[in-house]
């Protein structure tokens, strides 16, 4: 066995061994995605699908989770081949690999391509869906039983923002219930609310909405729904698309390390055939 042989061989089952962990990953991550559903991904619903009646139907980040999870069980399947095709040098195994390796380096750059050209227009897309659904559905955090009004509500407290783009956006709404009674020395005031109560500074958030008493009574400025003194100046679009970043580079660097394994799996798998070939000739 030559050295090229051996550090061909060698490469390929390091690589086979990593990528394997990483389909685990991408596996187990669109199972996480599935599975630990909360309030705020009804955001992220009406951000890609657009209307109430549409609300259940899986958004963007559900279907990437089904894609995750094809991906990542495909990826365990080819792992499996290279790591079988370089230990037991089979030629059949490793042109397999080969094959199929080398078309999904295509394709993932395909894929980059096509991101980076449609990216502002899904941003655009996403940001007119949330103020539509801002618009036509949010009644205020009194009433739970619009879930679109109530994901926007955890948005904004969870992610200290307000409103789609700002919290300009409540004057022209509608819709909402702008009444609010607060103590102020001693003596309680019934006036209207510019701004929900959820777009001000809690120092309980975890109390809304089981507890709604506790919850406003954690409010650290209780006349800011009205004079919006202290209240969140980010829009919920900008923190959501923060938020999501966030796990997005982390992914996008991943990515870019599994390409490059990619090319020396590619590459090392080459040579093993080539050498093969060669120790073929001289026999």
């Amino acid at each position: 066995m030559g050295c090229c042989d051996g550090l061909s061989k060698c490469f390929l089952i390091t690589f086979g061994i990593l990528f394997l962990l990483f389909g685990g990953a991408c596996l187990g991550g669109g199972i996480y995605v599935l599975v630990a559903k909360n309030d705020i991904l009804i955001l992220a619903r009406s951000a890609t699908d657009g209307a109430v009646d549409t609300i259940d139907a899986p958004s963007l980040i559900e279907r990437a989770a089904h894609v995750l999870i094809a991906i990542g069980s495909f990826i365990l399947c080819i792992s499996f081949v290279g790591c079988c095709g370089a230990c037991l040098k089979s030629k059949c195994l490793l042109r397999t690999y080969v094959i199929i390796v080398g078309l999904m380096i295509v394709l993932e750059v395909a894929a980059a391509i096509l991101a980076a050209v449609f990216m502002n227009k899904m941003e655009t897309y996403a940001k007119d869906n949330l103020q539509t659904m801002l618009n036509d559905n949010y009644i205020g955090p009194y009433a739970t039983s619009n879930a679109v009004s109530l994901a926007f509500d955890l948005a904004q407290i969870l992610l200290d923002c307000c409103g789609v783009v700002n919290r300009t956006e409540y004057a022209s709404i509608t819709t909402w219930n702008t009444t609010y009674a607060y103590n102020s020395s001693g003596v309680y005031v019934t006036a209207n609310a510019t701004i929900p109560l959820t777009c001000c500074q809690f120092n309980n958030k975890d109390a809304f909405p089981d507890e709604m008493t506790t919850f406003i009574n954690s409010m650290v400025n209780n006349t800011c729904p009205v004079t919006q003194t202290g209240a969140h100046t980010t829009g919920c679009y900008e923190a959501l698309k923060e938020e999501f970043s966030k796990y997005f580079n982390i992914m996008v660097g991943i990515a870019a390390g599994m390409g490059g394994l990619q090319i020396i799996g590619f590459i090392s798998a080459c040579c093993l055939m080539k050498e093969d070939r060669k120790t073929k000739d001289i026999i």
